[in-house]
């Protein structure tokens, strides 16, 4: 197949093993740049797959829309994978359900992620750590020039935070 743009849209994984076979077969397509996933049922074994086959991803162009990270686990590989891609350029966060794991390991591992153009919309930082981690992972990011925060609830660690840091934010906020 020489699918380039993939939307799923209400897929439903009903078992670890296809959640881990979903993952590999996205893992695996050589010309795959740009991927929709909204609203789907993805288990722990599908974002640890995509973990630890990051690395090999072609995706330039990825859209999560209303995501869920039932475990803290999923969280954290779900923010392993998106910094471990290395042609992932453009990236959509759109609702869902990141957990604190998420937002710490994300700034961990910021300076690694190549997003350039990085849209959160409708996005939750359920503790204030969520907030400082998020704020400081893109403060962190070394690549990203354009972002959009919309809607969604920050709380005040996080305009905090940006405020301390205003000075070495080099990204255009829409």
């Amino acid at each position: 197949m020489q699918v380039k743009t993939l939307n799923l849209t209400n897929h439903q994984c009903l078992t670890p093993a296809s959640s881990q076979h979903l993952s590999e077969e996205l893992c695996s397509m050589p010309n795959l740049t740009g991927l929709t996933l909204d609203r789907g049922d993805l288990r722990e074994e599908f974002y640890s797959t995509w973990k630890a086959n990051a690395s090999s991803i072609k995706v330039k162009t990825l859209n999560l829309t209303n995501h869920q990270c039932l475990t803290p686990a999923s969280s954290q590989h779900l923010s392993e994978a998106l910094c471990s891609m290395p042609n992932l350029t453009d990236l959509t966060l759109d609702g869902g359900d990141l957990r604190e794991e998420f937002y710490s390991t994300w700034k961990a591992n910021a300076s690694s992620i190549k997003v350039q153009t990085l849209n959160l919309t409708n996005h939750q930082c359920l503790t204030p750590a969520s907030s400082q981690h998020l704020l400081e992972a893109l403060c962190s990011m070394p690549n990203l020039t354009d972002l959009t925060l919309d809607g969604g609830d920050l709380r005040e660690e996080f305009y905090s935070t940006w405020k301390a840091n205003a000075s070495s934010i080099k990204v255009c906020v829409y």
